[in-house]
């Protein structure tokens, strides 16, 4: 993966700071740790943009002021509502040789043989899963092999996932991530095929009534 770093700066707490500091295309932040008391910064808008694409889950190093760079994970961002800028960051500061736990996002490969029947979809359950490991063997994401998929009945599970040395899944192996169901136009179009349909017919068996001469006959 590769190296992504930021320059910190120390900020004010407060209200009208927080304003001066987008005024002037900075978003404040917070860094804190198990070994890190809480610190607020803020960094530039743009670069924190940069950041946070390229490092996905993964590390950044956070170069703070008259400090010691930190290794940091995005624990959370908060953007505003309708531009979707960011708001506010927490950084949670990381030892390279602790394991830390976390979610990272899944991808999937290869093609689905049933999906060459026009009437089947693709249906995702599953868009992250919680591994435990150290931050420097933190995946971008974890693959799922659609290839297996052949029948309506077969799902790619967590267990089936492909996850690389040092990384430990902790999510329950027997969730599904993907599936395979049928298209809502061709279930409504068997619906209304089965809803057409004449009803079957019954052949309907009647005893007969014996006629009167068989019944005298028959006290003979």
């Amino acid at each position: 993966m590769e190296k992504v770093t930021l320059q910190a700066e120390a900020r004010k707490t407060g209200r009208h700071p927080i304003r001066e500091l987008r005024n002037a295309s900075r978003v404040p932040a917070v860094v804190y740790g198990q070994h890190v008391e809480a610190r607020p910064i803020s960094l530039d808008a743009k670069a924190l943009g940069i950041a946070l694409h390229t490092a996905g889950g993964g590390i950044i190093e956070m170069q703070m002021p008259d400090d010691a760079p930190l290794h940091v994970l995005v624990r959370e961002v908060q953007r505003h509502p309708l531009k979707h800028n960011v708001l506010h960051v927490d950084f949670l500061a990381v030892s390279m040789t602790e394991k830390v736990r976390l979610h990272v996002p899944v991808v999937h490969e290869g093609r689905a043989p049933i999906l060459a029947n026009p009437d089947m979809v693709l249906v995702r359950n599953l868009d992250s899963v919680e591994v435990e490991c150290l931050p420097g063997d933190i995946p971008e994401h974890l693959v799922a092999d659609l290839s297996a998929l052949v029948t309506l009945d077969d799902e790619a599970l967590v267990k089936h996932l492909k996850v690389p040395a040092g990384v430990k899944v902790l999510t329950e192996g027997d969730h599904v991530v993907f599936a395979i169901t049928i298209s809502r136009a061709a279930a409504e179009e068997e619906t209304t095929e089965a809803e057409a349909a004449p009803p079957a017919e019954v052949e309907v068996v009647t005893k007969r009534k014996p006629k009167e001469e068989e019944v005298v006959e028959e006290k003979k």
